[in-house]
């Protein structure tokens, strides 16, 4: 049996039955019952959930991009946030690029704007991407890689860490 998906949710049937409805993450965070968490053992979830599914949406080091916000007001916020890469959004939520310590350092010394803080990697991937495909872009990123929708906006990082926990669901189920 498969689960039926409505809309960004989704439902779980035991015995004609819907025992638990939520996203994905709380479905597989939160399993309603043993059956559920049984369920989620036997389901390739990498071809299932998609990127915005597993993405945090509130990271440390996101940088609002604001008149008179530059590269010494990022770096500040990165290191009293004890990070070494920050995620430049614009009004509106629109995703900019990634800095780094070291590139707004540069920009700093430099005396040029945030923009030219931004740094080649990671790419953002759109927020529709299966897991399967992130493995290798997620993997090779020198830091968790933004996850944005079809219209640019932010969504989410995802770190090595976090993809790595949802696509082991037993291991995290047994311990």
């Amino acid at each position: 049996m498969k689960p039926c998906v409505l809309g960004d949710r989704i439902a779980i049937m035991q015995n004609g039955e819907v025992v638990q409805v939520g996203t994905p993450d709380e479905i597989l965070n939160n399993p309603a019952n043993d059956y559920v968490r049984t369920f989620f053992r036997g389901v390739d979830i990498s071809q299932v959930f998609s990127a915005k599914d597993i993405a945090r949406r509130t990271p440390n080091g996101l940088i609002r991009k604001t008149p008179g916000f530059g590269p010494r007001s990022a770096l500040k916020l990165l290191q009293d946030e004890d990070r070494e890469y920050g995620y430049v959004i614009e009004r509106g939520n629109k995703f900019v690029g990634a800095v780094s310590i070291d590139s707004l350092k540069t920009a700093l010394t430099q005396q040029q704007g945030l923009d030219a803080a931004l740094i080649d990697a990671p790419l953002a991937v759109d927020a529709q991407t299966p897991l399967s495909e992130l493995l290798s872009h997620v993997g090779q990123a020198p830091c968790a890689v933004p996850v944005v929708d079809e219209d640019q906006q932010y969504v989410g990082i995802i770190s090595k860490g976090m993809l790595l926990r949802a696509l082991d669901r037993e291991g995290v189920n047994n311990g």
